[in-house]
């Protein structure tokens, strides 16, 4: 009896060591076929961040074996690009990588000594270029930061406040601005192309949000020339070119 009961577990034994068998070379003969190479990268979500950097970052090349890409360091790469807030990273049977990012909005640029530097919400720097480059942000003029990096927070108090007051008046309106002086913190201007708004302090900012919404709203509607507005004050006004 004990002969057969050994010579049942043997051959159990048997079995389960050749199931793992078959079921290793599976493993290795998708890891190594050439079925299973990658050939697309599908990337969604960007706006600012070009596919080519995105591809960069995350250190991916055509032609690696989808099985042998680590999706989760894959993330880990691309979120530690203070332009990218959130990553999902999935493979696509057979050769395709999908890769979806959600990044941090720039608000604005101001120049430093050695370029330019990309603001994001809090004054956090998201990047920096040594010539101007095309961002559909506008330019923070009459104020310039030194000694900064990405990934450094801009302290200046003024500078704050503009980038408070571009998160609170959203997307569109900011992509509709192209310069905001603040030379005289007491004198604000913005500008929208050649039209200029005139701002003051930067403060009652919730009364000076909903103004400037509406006349970027107006701006874009309106077939006469205006040559400035005028929102320093609770009622603001027009003026048209003559």
């Amino acid at each position: 009896m004990d002969g057969k009961k050994h010579k049942m577990i043997s051959q159990g034994s048997v079995a389960t060591l050749l199931v793992g068998l078959i079921v290793v070379l599976g493993i290795l003969a998708c890891a190594l076929s050439p079925i299973f190479v990658l050939k697309t990268v599908n990337i969604q979500g960007n706006r600012f961040v070009q596919d080519e950097d995105i591809i960069r970052i995350a250190g991916i090349r055509l032609g690696e074996n989808l099985f042998q890409l680590q999706t989760d360091e894959i993330k880990r790469s691309l979120t530690k690009d203070l332009r990218i807030e959130q990553a999902v990273v999935q493979r696509s049977f057979p050769s395709q990588l999908d890769i979806s990012i959600s990044e941090r909005i720039p608000l604005a640029m101001i120049k430093c000594d050695y370029g330019y530097l990309e603001l994001g919400k809090g004054g956090i720097v998201l990047d920096a270029h040594r010539t101007l480059r095309d961002m559909p942000v506008p330019m923070i003029s009459g104020a310039g930061v030194a000694d900064l990096f990405v990934g450094d927070v801009v302290a200046d108090e003024q500078v704050g406040k503009v980038l408070s007051f571009l998160d609170a008046v959203g997307e569109n309106t900011v992509k509709s601005l192209s310069e905001i002086n603040i030379t005289n913190p007491e004198d604000v201007m913005l500008y929208a192309g050649s039209v200029q708004i005139r701002l003051g302090a930067l403060d009652r900012l919730d009364s000076k949000i909903e103004v400037t919404k509406s006349v970027i709203s107006e701006l874009q509607q309106t077939k006469h020339p205006i040559a400035y507005v005028d929102a320093r004050f609770d009622v603001y006004s027009v003026r048209l070119r003559q």
